[in-house]
């Protein structure tokens, strides 16, 4: 008979230890709160049952009736995941002939039942809280509809109406000038602003993507779940997206990530290590999923315009606004256009407005070669996929949630 760890004889043992290792960072009324938690914990879990599981590998590969699978249990013992030390354990025990009051064997075997469901458990329960999250995040931005319009009118800034408001101010130009703004340190204080927030928002989707492909590789469809090369692959880009510090590297990564592996239109599937077969699959059992990835990624766009928006007007300058320069006239203007845009989204000419307004600025930041343009880039981009119909579909979205 082995001598069987500790952990699989009492399962439950290491539960409580591992309060003493969770992270005391996150605070009571952090969002993140139950995420931080269930990392850790799930974290400790994964190194406790793995030193657990390798101990009994190395158990039976010292014991002579396992002598013709010692290949087969060094490279179980090595392996990086739970998954190949448990299924070997099952098989090399469910070859024996055991009698029915083999404890060993039993207990083993409802340990390793254990392991697999805690994983399920502590993924599940992570699932539920990004949910949750983004749940509150789309119960926000969908409110942005809900407010009253203002009864003042907003108006845009030329170079007529402040011309001939400074001429009969008998302002000089000199007085303009204190009030200069400088749009590269407008960029990289917005850029500052937003980055958190706004790789908060790509993560997001990040994980609806990592969860869905993780239940494909678990073997919840038996027409992809074969294909577990591919599957991996995907997923470590997904991880690897996720530990990128950068906003702006992040967001390049996975829009190129969706241009590759999920783009719904067959000329742009970029063919190389994944087929397009396996493309077409991949999206066929994401729709069965019963999350609409699109919709999420309109929502997406819609609430990081609003945080740039929220911040580009804290930016401008507090003067009276006949005395902006050129520079903070041209972003008064599209804040004034977005606004406008905002609340009266069905019409066409206003949304072409407010992106063709961000379109010039943009095309100016990279022709002065602004240092921090990327943040006009990526505002760019965005509102290009938050058009009149694409809002009305936000819309809908969020009267079946309120």
């Amino acid at each position: 008979m082995f001598n069987l760890p500790l952990l699989l004889c009492c399962p439950l043992l290491w539960l409580v230890g591992a309060a003493a290792v969770l992270s005391v960072e996150s605070q009571l009324n952090a969002k993140d709160y139950q995420l931080d938690f269930l990392h850790t914990l799930a974290e400790f879990a994964e190194q406790r049952a793995e030193l657990s599981l390798n101990d009994y590998l190395q158990q039976l590969q010292q014991n002579a009736i396992y002598a013709n699978y010692s290949e087969q249990l060094n490279n179980a013992r090595t392996s990086q995941k739970l998954q190949p030390k448990v299924l070997l354990i099952k098989q090399l025990l469910d070859a024996q002939q055991h009698i029915k009051l083999d404890m060993e064997h039993t207990c083993v075997l409802r340990n390793l039942l254990f392991i697999s469901r805690l994983k399920q458990q502590l993924r599940a329960a992570r699932d539920a809280s990004n949910q949750e999250i983004r749940q509150l995040r789309v119960l926000r931005l969908c409110q942005q509809f809900e407010r009253p319009r203002p009864t003042s009118v907003h108006r845009l800034i030329n170079d007529q109406t402040v011309g001939a408001a400074l001429e009969h101010l008998n302002l000089t130009q000199s007085a303009t000038n204190e009030t200069r703004l400088d749009l590269s340190q407008f960029g990289k204080q917005l850029y500052e602003r937003v980055k958190l927030s706004g790789a908060e928002i790509i993560d997001s989707y990040v994980h609806i993507l990592r969860g869905l492909l993780q239940d494909i590789l678990d073997g919840e469809h038996a027409d992809l779940s074969e294909k577990t090369t591919q599957l991996e692959r995907l997923l470590k880009q997904l991880d690897d997206m996720l530990a990128i510090p950068d906003f702006f590297d992040k967001r390049q990564s996975i829009y190129a990530f969706l241009e590759r592996y999920l783009s719904p239109r067959p000329d742009q599937v970029i063919q190389g290590d994944i087929e397009q077969h396996f493309t077409e699959q991949l999206m066929e059992q994401l729709k069965t999923k019963g999350l609409d990835l699109f919709v999420i990624f309109l929502f997406s766009n819609f609430e990081f315009l609003e945080q740039v928006h929220e911040h580009w007007l804290q930016l401008l300058p507090q003067t009276p606004s006949l005395l902006y320069d050129e520079t903070s006239r041209q972003l008064y203007d599209i804040q004034q256009l977005y606004e406008s845009f905002k609340l009266d989204t069905e019409s066409a000419a206003k949304y072409e407005a407010y992106t063709a307004a961000l379109r010039r600025l943009h095309e100016r930041t990279v022709d002065e070669g602004q240092e921090n343009h990327h943040i006009f880039e990526m505002l760019n981009n965005a509102a290009q996929n938050v058009g009149s119909v694409t809002f009305n579909m936000i819309k809908a979205k969020c009267k079946e949630l309120l």
